[in-house]
């Protein structure tokens, strides 16, 4: 009764927010038909107070349903938009839906359809846009709704058919191929979508069409089929010589077949049409991921001498300087750029410009660089240069952290706690960064503190409650530590490190090994190439004696992250298998690369190795 009572309370208030937003009348009004004059008039909505019913309102007329808007309805309307507004979706979906099916009304429907979907109910989804197609079987959104909910729900019956038929009778064919993507795009299986695609484009008499190539160039690259990709590529080229589109698809796609003759096809189509910008910064980045260098800068040159007005091209010569280790070529094309974005920022207005948010950038490269060469004052000196609101509580971390390095953990903290966070992610993110700061510097108690008191503010917080568990569980808190972690699991089944974190905590302790096991296998499954998850396989295998398997994942880890704690790892199992030299080999290595690594300098003591 105590909730009831205060819904009651707040019914007014949300009146003309929840109509509004379902679009069934205008706020606090009320339709009068006025026969004499043929036309609506509108007069205030008079509400008695204690009245068990809301007098009798009728809707505008234009098509929709004749309602008599009873205190029933609307309490049901604003029900399931409270409900919305506090993340309780499925409900106020459901609510919406049978409320939709009752009267008739495809607004209604729709606003099911939005619920579920922020729900993450596609069943549900697909039943509201089916009600809303058969309230209204000539609305194209309504249509399209249900046939992308339909593909997405791997329900494909009859789907090509139906977007060959919008293609053929489409007076803009571009745009109804366009549209049919979108329907396919939310299919899980690729290759049906692209399937669906190829007939619909065919049977909608379009396949001649450069779009109709473009698209299905691009679902045969999301299907894996990269030669089909490649052809239609060119066959939109070939239709279309001068279009920029097809020739990057041409390039992206023919890259993963033959190098060397995408790079000439590139070349020709620039030498042909030097104005085409977006393929020569492809061409670029392409050269810079070969580190070609030298190529990606002598291309950026041409593009600053065609544009000398483009004063982001300066911007990406710094930023592939930088990749090619010359830092201080990239300090001084930063230092040009950051002069010419001064100079923009002083004569706009304020906001009237991008220059703030590419000064940003450019700070925050040169505090990076700054890092690298170790002079680490200069890179805090940038930092505090960045004052454009969507970067600056981020520079102020990264100062923080940087402080942190150089052994000034208590100003660290004070640059966090000055930083004055606008944001919930801001919130988060300087409560991540103190705990960090705190636990780099051996002081795990301030930092759990710190992180419960941010859990209190930030109860949804996977972020917080993660890294509070992490806390926990190298305190040696494995209780704390194991509720926490099965919390985010619970609230976010796909958290990978959640899943390892919690499988080798119980490892490394040598106890639930069948669960540590099962927690670690889902965690590989998500994220497959995780240099950490392979870890925790390998150690969670020897920990059940499966010393083979074990070295096999372990080995695996090792390759793609030679770091310390892996390491420790990796070498106790090939000592302990009597592979001495190879694990000397590892050990060393690790030693090397982190010295005052606890775990790695734990394990060869209690090993007896002699370095």
């Amino acid at each position: 009764m105590k909730s009831l009572s205060k819904f009651c309370l707040i019914q007014t208030f949300f009146i003309s927010c929840a109509c509004a937003t379902a679009g069934l009348w205008s706020p606090l009004t009320l339709a009068q038909n006025d026969p004499a004059k043929g036309v609506t008039q509108v007069a205030p909505l008079q509400i008695k107070p204690r009245t068990p019913e809301v007098e009798v309102i009728r809707l505008r007329a234009g098509g929709l349903p004749d309602v008599t808007l009873t205190s029933n309805i609307l309490f049901r309307v604003l029900a399931a938009e409270v409900s919305a507004q506090r993340n309780v979706f499925i409900p106020a979906g459901k609510t919406m839906l049978d409320l939709a099916n009752e009267i008739g009304d495809k607004r209604l429907a729709r606003r099911a359809l939005e619920f579920y979907l922020a729900g993450g109910n596609l069943a549900g989804a697909l039943e509201s846009a089916r009600l809303w197609v058969r309230i209204s079987p000539d609305d194209a959104e309504a249509v399209s709704a249900e046939m992308a909910l339909a593909a997405a729900s791997g329900q494909t019956r009859g789907l090509t058919s139906a977007l060959g038929k919008q293609i053929s009778t489409a007076k803009d064919k571009s745009a109804a191929i366009a549209q049919a993507v979108a329907v396919l795009g939310r299919m899980p299986d690729r290759a049906v979508a692209f399937s669906i695609l190829d007939g619909a484009i065919s049977e909608g008499n379009a396949s001649h069409l450069p779009a109709a190539h473009l698209a299905l160039a691009d679902m045969a690259e999301a299907a894996g089929q990269t030669d089909r990709a490649l052809t239609e590529a060119r066959a939109a080229l070939a239709s279309s010589p001068r279009s920029e589109d097809a020739a990057m698809r041409v390039f992206e796609y023919g890259l993963k077949v033959d190098k060397v003759r995408a790079e000439t096809d590139a070349r020709t189509f620039i030498a042909a049409r030097p104005d085409s910008r977006r393929l020569r910064l492809m061409l670029t980045s392409h050269f810079a991921d070969q580190h070609q260098y030298d190529a990606a800068m002598k291309e950026l040159a041409s593009m600053v001498k065609r544009y000398p007005e483009d004063f982001d091209l300066i911007f990406m010569q710094a930023q592939v300087a930088y990749r090619a280790g010359a830092l201080d070529q990239a300090r001084a094309l930063l230092d040009q750029f950051v002069s010419v974005q001064t100079q923009r920022q002083r004569a706009a207005a304020e906001g009237a410009t991008d220059a703030p948010a590419a000064l940003s950038d450019a700070y925050l490269l040169m505090a990076r660089i700054s890092e690298d060469q170790g002079r680490l004052d200069d890179a805090v000196s940038q930092l505090a240069m960045i004052e454009d609101g969507g970067f600056r509580y981020a520079a102020r971390m990264r100062q923080a952290v940087i402080r942190a390095r150089q052994g000034k953990t208590d100003q660290a903290l004070a640059l966090i706690d000055s930083a004055n966070a606008d944001t919930d992610e801001e919130v988060i993110l300087g409560a991540s960064t103190a705990a960090q700061v705190l636990r780099d510097a051996n002081r795990i108690d301030e930092a759990i503190k710190r992180l419960s008191a941010a859990s209190v503010a930030q109860p949804e917080s996977i972020e917080i409650k993660y890294e509070l568990g992490m806390l926990y569980e190298r305190k040696g808190q494995l209780k704390e530590a194991e509720r926490l972690l099965r919390e985010v699991i619970a609230q976010d089944p796909g958290h990978a490190h959640a899943y390892n974190a919690l499988g080798y905590a119980l490892a490394d302790r040598n106890v639930k090994l069948p669960e540590a096991l099962k927690l670690i296998t889902r965690a590989l499954e998500i994220s497959p190439q995780d240099p950490f998850i392979l870890d925790s396989m390998g150690w969670v295998k020897f920990r059940m004696g499966e010393r083979a398997a074990a070295i096999d994942y372990l080995t695996q880890a090792y390759r793609k992250r030679p770091e310390a704690d892996i390491a420790a790892h990796l070498g106790e199992v090939l000592w302990l298998e009597g592979d001495r030299v190879q694990a000397l080999k590892i050990f060393k290595e690790g030693v090397a690369a982190e010295p005052g690594n606890a775990t790695l300098n734990e394990t060869i003591k209690r090993l007896g190795v002699k370095l």
